[in-house]
């Protein structure tokens, strides 16, 4: 199991990596749902992240997410059609933080007392 977690977590960065870094033909719309779509990727890469590395802090996890997309960005201004846009960055970077908000609240609190719960049942 934990071999297919890294194969996704893998594939989604690198997913990512290419919709981010191939060059278009036409100018991207500056929509809500661009905005819409970088906050999903990154809310989810975050809750990836911190699944796959579970020593890592919180603050790592979204540091990590941070400084990928930043680079991203970065690199996109040397890319034909493609600029560095401080909105992405933001929609990257608040989804970043609401991912992690999630996966503590789900993840942390809602099945750690579930298997405490349980744990106290058994015993």
């Amino acid at each position: 199991m934990r071999k297919l977690l890294i194969c996704f977590y893998v594939l989604y960065v690198l997913n990512i990596t290419y919709f981010s870094l191939t060059p278009i033909e036409h100018k991207i719309s500056e929509s809500i749902w661009d905005k819409a779509a970088h906050f999903i990727a990154y809310l989810l890469l975050v809750i990836i992240i911190k699944i796959v590395h579970k020593r890592f802090c919180y603050i790592t996890c979204v540091i990590t997410c941070c400084s990928y997309s930043f680079i991203i960005e970065c690199i996109q201004h040397f890319i034909p059609n493609r600029m560095f846009d401080i909105l992405d960055m933001l929609a990257n970077v608040l989804g970043a933080i609401l991912g992690i908000i999630i996966y503590y609240l789900i993840i942390e609190k809602f099945f750690n007392i579930r298997i405490g719960v349980a744990a106290k049942v058994v015993n």
